[in-house]
Order: structure tokens, then C-alpha cells, then sequence
């Protein structure tokens, strides 16, 4: 699997890195995690087939995870395909609202093109080439009725990832999946908690190695990448801080 770091930042956009979503390609089919702004536009630039994009999968109903899904959105109706469809899995019921902002910007609704899916916990997407699992977490403390954030565990070819999305500031949310199960690759985000903080779980998580995504402001520019990497030294497998655009096999 090729997985491309599209955009790596946290709640806001900096002079070097954008919203947050990440590419998964394997076996000529693409699937997103987030689609945080300018997710289409960073795909294009990339090179990348809108046509091939089987499934969206958004950790939660955030600005920056979900704000760029209207722009990718009209431009794979707008180059469709008769074969093609995209299944989007949201972590709130909000396909209707986003159809009304479609349609307020004058947008097709396309449900030949694309199937919305509420995320629940457990096994929500599987294809020939990858099965998604969803972990609860609790990065919005506050909402009414939970779980509206999600982790998720990509499997595929005897290999698993996993994608923490947001967690909150204590890490008591931290999938403890991690503790249990074993995973090639684990993509991290690194905003919402202090390292010493995290430090405990990411001793005991059952990794082989850590990519750090969403990356807080005082992890940018190159002073601040020198911080990140001292204060997550005791880690003790390989990781690193993506930057916006980075390619990984995994």
C-alpha cells in the first residue's frame, strides 16, 4: 500500500502545511481518511484519478477533517464514470446538510455517484482490497449523543494501520486496541496532548512504527521539528513527523 500525507496540519492552515487527510492507494483504488481543505486540489496536484476514489472515511465532523469533501465532491460528479461510486462514512448523520450545501452552490445531488454511511463502532467498509474497523473516541467531550469521533484500522494484505484522528487532551481515548492487537503502522496525531502526557500508552502500543500527522503549531519549522523529535525520543520504534505531500509503502 502506498499512503500519502496529503495535508498535515492542525485545526488551522500555516505557511507549510494544510488541513488534514491522508491517501491510501492499493490495487488502483484510492481511499481517503479526512478530507480536510484543499484535499482535491492537493489530489490533483498529485496526479491522482478522481474516478478511483472508492471510499471517505472522516474521523469526525470537525472544519478542518471535513471542509474540503464539497470541492472533491464536484469534482468526481463532474468527471464521473457509469461504473464508479464513492461510499463517504461520516461520524455524524449530516448527509442531508451537506446535500443542502451542495445545493446551495448549485451542485447535483448525485446518489447514483456516492452512498453516505453513518459511522458506528465496529467493521463499517470492506472491499477486495481493504476491510476498515471503527474505534470510539472521545475528542468532543461536550456532544449530546456519542460516539461522534472515530479511530480506524485499516487491513489489508496481512497488514494493518492505524488512524487516531483526534483524541482528547488527558489520551484517556487513546484506542486501547493498541495495547492488544498488533499493527504495521500507526498514524498518530499530535496536537490535543502533551508528550509526557501520551508518553505511558505509546511505551505499551503494539506498533512497528509511528507516523505523527495533524501536527500542532509548535511542532513546525525546523526548531520546532527539533522539539518534537526530543521530546518523543524514548519511543522506542521508529517514527517520524510527516510533512504535507510525503510518501509512504507501507
Amino acid at each position: 500500500m502506498k499512503l500519502t500525507t496529503l495535508g498535515t496540519s492542525n485545526g488551522d492552515s500555516t505557511y507549510n502545511r494544510f488541513n488534514s487527510s491522508t491517501l491510501l492507494e492499493l490495487n488502483d483504488s484510492l481511499y481517503l481518511i479526512d478530507c480536510g481543505a484543499p484535499c482535491e486540489g492537493l489530489l490533483r496536484r498529485a496526479g491522482k484519478d478522481f474516478t478511483k476514489i472508492r471510499a471517505i472515511f472522516i474521523t469526525h465532523m470537525d472544519n478542518d477533517h471535513v471542509g474540503g469533501l464539497t470541492e472533491l465532491y464536484k469534482e468526481i460528479i463532474k468527471y464521473a464514470r457509469y461504473y464508479q461510486h464513492t461510499h463517504i462514512y461520516l461520524a455524524e448523520d449530516a448527509a442531508e446538510a451537506f446535500f443542502v450545501w451542495a445545493g446551495a452552490m448549485r451542485l447535483s445531488r448525485r446518489e447514483d455517484v456516492f452512498t453516505f454511511h453513518v459511522v458506528k463502532p465496529g467493521e463499517i467498509y470492506k472491499d477486495e482490497n481493504i476491510t476498515v474497523e471503527a474505534y470510539p473516541t472521545d475528542h468532543i467531550p461536550y456532544a449530546p449523543v456519542k460516539p461522534v469521533s472515530f479511530a480506524f484500522s485499516v487491513s489489508y494484505e496481512g497488514k494493518r494501520l492505524l488512524h487516531t484522528g483526534d483524541l482528547r487532551d488527558d489520551f484517556t481515548d487513546y484506542p486501547a486496541v493498541l495495547f492488544e492487537e498488533h499493527f504495521d503502522l500507526l498514524l498518530c496525531e499530535c496536537t490535543h496532548y502533551k508528550p509526557e502526557v501520551a508518553m505511558p500508552s505509546f511505551l505499551k502500543t503494539k506498533a512497528d512504527r509511528m507516523i505523527f500527522i495533524h501536527v500542532a503549531e509548535r511542532w513546525h519549522g525546523t526548531a520546532g521539528e527539533m522539539d518534537f523529535y526530543q521530546s518523543y525520543k524514548p519511543i522506542p520504534v521508529p517514527f517520524l513527523l510527516a510533512h504535507d505531500g510525503d510518501v509512504f509503502e507501507v
